[in-house]
């Protein structure tokens, strides 16, 4: 048995299993889960039939899978439900209207055409948990074009003092309408107990799609897309919970988890100092081997980060 086949054995996470939430959930399950998820519960929220998931192996994978076909909402609407505006990229649909006229500086511009606007069922996170007997989230992942911070704040205050990783896709340019953007959302999280833990900037050319058509050609702009240069556009950004901060809102779950979640995302540091704290809190052998997993970890890791390393350092000389 491996060490997170291990830790969620343990009865506290086999009583209440790990809760892993996917707002906008069309791209099957979400790589970073896939070692956990027979051991954790999935929900999955997805309005757009267009991106609709299959029951398919990557939902099988969970020890239960939850599929939520409408819309997450920051506040229950009166109707119980809520427009969504249909783009011709199916992920750039959103609840948020596009703004052409910032867009039509940009070659992926098409992508945002408003096709349809439709009326979806809608609901709060909390809601739609609570109708499955579920009062909690423990990692959430919101790619909601617009909504993430939202979203997260929206949770009970009760619920987001234990959430234990956040999961964002902000945009960079003013895609949308009222959208919170990559410093909405650092500046809402720098006052919650969390740290950045991964950022990669998404790109995409800049250019006029009528102007790059009349030039290259319709393929041409498709191949533009590909192989341009390309500035940055939007962001995925990973939070993890800081146990430090607050610690006594945690309990012997929470820290387990903390570990497992620290440990799958290649945070191997935090890791360590997770088992660490938790060691002294609750006083137990657990956290100790566990520490000493992280120290194994973290060595294997510099390791295999040697070549790239000496490379780095040889191309630069």
């Amino acid at each position: 048995m491996n060490w997170i086949d291990r830790i969620m054995a343990e009865p506290e996470l086999r009583a209440a299993p790990p809760v892993l939430v996917d707002i906008g959930a069309a791209g099957g399950a979400h790589p970073a889960w896939r070692r956990i998820a027979r051991h954790a519960i999935g929900i999955g929220f997805e309005p757009d039939p267009r991106e609709a998931p299959p029951a398919g192996p990557a939902q099988r994978m969970f020890a239960r899978w939850i599929f939520c076909p409408g819309l997450a909402v920051p506040r229950p609407t009166a109707d119980g439900s809520h427009p969504l505006h249909l783009t011709a990229s199916p992920q750039c649909s959103s609840t948020l209207r596009p703004r052409p006229a910032v867009l039509g500086d940009w070659a992926f511009a098409d992508f945002f055409a408003v096709t349809e606007t439709r009326t979806f069922p809608a609901t709060t996170i909390e809601a739609a948990l609570a109708r499955e007997g579920i009062g909690r989230v423990d990692w959430l992942k919101c790619d909601t074009q617009g909504l993430d911070a939202q979203l997260f704040l929206s949770l009970p205050a009760a619920w987001r003092a234990r959430v234990l990783a956040v999961e964002f896709e902000p945009g960079l340019i003013d895609a949308y309408e009222g959208e919170d953007k990559l410093a909405e959302v650092l500046t809402a999280m720098s006052r919650e107990p969390f740290w950045l833990s991964e950022l990669r900037v998404g790109r995409t050319p800049r250019g006029r799609p009528d102007l790059l058509a009349g030039r290259l050609g319709p393929r041409g702009v498709a191949w533009m897309r590909r192989l341009a240069p390309a500035a940055p556009a939007w962001a995925n950004a990973r939070f993890l919970r800081d146990v430090t901060l607050a610690p006594d809102s945690l309990d012997r779950r929470e820290f387990l988890l903390a570990w497992v979640f620290a440990t799958i995302t290649g945070q191997h540091g935090q890791a360590l100092t997770i088992a660490e704290t938790g060691a002294r809190r609750f006083g137990d052998r657990l956290f100790p081997a566990m520490a000493g997993s992280s120290v194994r970890r973290l060595r294997w890791a510099m390791v295999r980060g040697l070549p790239r390393a000496l490379w780095r350092r040889l191309t630069r000389e």
